[in-house]
């Protein structure tokens, strides 16, 4: 997966082939939208830039019995394809050749860190944006630019009494999940200023897994339990509040003696997972009822309920590893003293199932 320009100003072959089968031991697990999507597409090669998921929908149970013994009743199998446009994400570190001679360490090692560590947080925030949630000062979802939103670290528009909450929706209705605070829906273009501060507790994700149970929804295939990404800090919140664990484990047991704060594990039927790029909105002025604050907003699914394209070393083309040197053919490097880190990422995630996938919203314990 390296790129080579020429035999004596590039990364060897055996080189390229280890840092690839590398990176992508390395990649994957340290991503959460990504990881734990519930549906995986192969991205096939001159197809568009358009990616197809197939939806099986349920068969029926039968409710009547047969009409003597020898006719069986047919049940139908249903599907639909839903589309979702491709996005492409490309960045590179440059370094000089001088600068790699004289460092004190490898720099092109360091260089390879730091670029995986960027597209990881690239790739899961491209997923989570493409099925996620906003809270902006606008009237309407459609004027919500959700796929490139740089909420990381930002307020973006959160400020003031006019800040609302969005579900991700474009233009479609169908395409976004519900959102739950304290227990009760809301709907989306609700006031923040609305909402009461209220931490994650495990009654929330204890209601949320009540709601996906009771729309029929199955546990994501191969774990039998219901998946929660959600912010470190709204996972401490759930050990630590007042509705948190205490009461519903043994004071004795040697269960709640995990290696973080914020490590859950199984809370009420959900596997839950803490990621620093599960959404933080932090909120100036008269947001929270009275005060500022934090809004955090936890995604939990189950099976079916959203989907990306795969880009596992054997899967798709949808991620590339770049090592190298221009060479001395380019005219922009004549002495050959650039070199490059560098990632391609081709992608998308796509709400398949509404019905399968909810938001818990809370706020930062104060």
């Amino acid at each position: 997966m390296t790129d080579q320009q020429s035999s004596h100003a590039a990364n060897t072959a055996i080189v390229g082939t280890y840092y690839s089968k590398r990176f992508f031991k390395e990649f994957e697990p340290q991503t959460f939208y990504y990881s734990l999507a519930p549906v995986m597409a192969d991205m096939p090669n001159y197809q568009g830039k358009t990616i197809n998921f197939d939806f099986f929908k349920k068969i029926p149970y039968l409710a009547g019995d047969d009409s003597d013994q020898f006719t069986a009743q047919q049940l139908y199998q249903s599907a639909s394809v839903v589309t979702a446009t491709l996005h492409e994400r490309d960045g590179y570190v440059q370094l000089s050749r001088y600068l790699a001679i004289t460092a004190r360490n490898n720099i092109m090692e360091r260089a390879y860190e730091n670029i995986k560590q960027a597209a990881v947080k690239t790739l899961d925030v491209m997923i989570r944006n493409d099925i996620g949630m906003m809270v902006a000062d606008v009237a309407n979802a459609s004027s919500l630019d959700f796929a490139n939103m740089a909420i990381d670290g930002g307020t973006l528009h959160s400020t003031g009494i006019t800040a609302r909450v969005w579900s991700h929706d474009g233009t479609a209705a169908n395409d976004r999940f519900s959102m739950y605070h304290d227990k009760k829906r809301i709907a989306q273009s609700a006031l923040v200023s609305s909402f009461a501060k209220s931490g994650l507790t495990v009654r929330s994700i204890m209601h949320g897994v009540s709601v996906l149970e009771g729309k029929d929804v199955p546990p994501v295939n191969g774990t039998g339990k219901y998946i929660l990404i959600t912010h470190p800090t709204a996972a401490y919140n759930v050990t630590t509040a007042a509705g948190g664990l205490k009461g519903w484990i043994s004071p004795t047991s040697s269960e709640p003696m995990r290696k973080t704060p914020s490590q859950l594990g199984i809370v009420g039927g959900a596997q839950v997972y803490t990621t620093t790029l599960a959404y933080r909105f932090p909120l100036s002025g008269d947001t929270l009822s009275t005060a500022s604050g934090v809004l955090f907003c936890s995604l939990l699914f189950g099976q079916d309920a959203y989907g990306c394209v795969n880009i596992s070393e054997y899967g798709s083309k949808g991620f590339k590893l770049f090592l190298k040197e221009s060479g001395p053919q380019s005219t922009n490097d004549p002495t050959n003293k650039k070199k490059q880190a560098a990632f391609s990422i081709t992608n998308v995630g796509k709400i398949l199932n509404k019905s399968a996938g909810l938001w818990l919203l809370s706020t930062e314990q104060v």
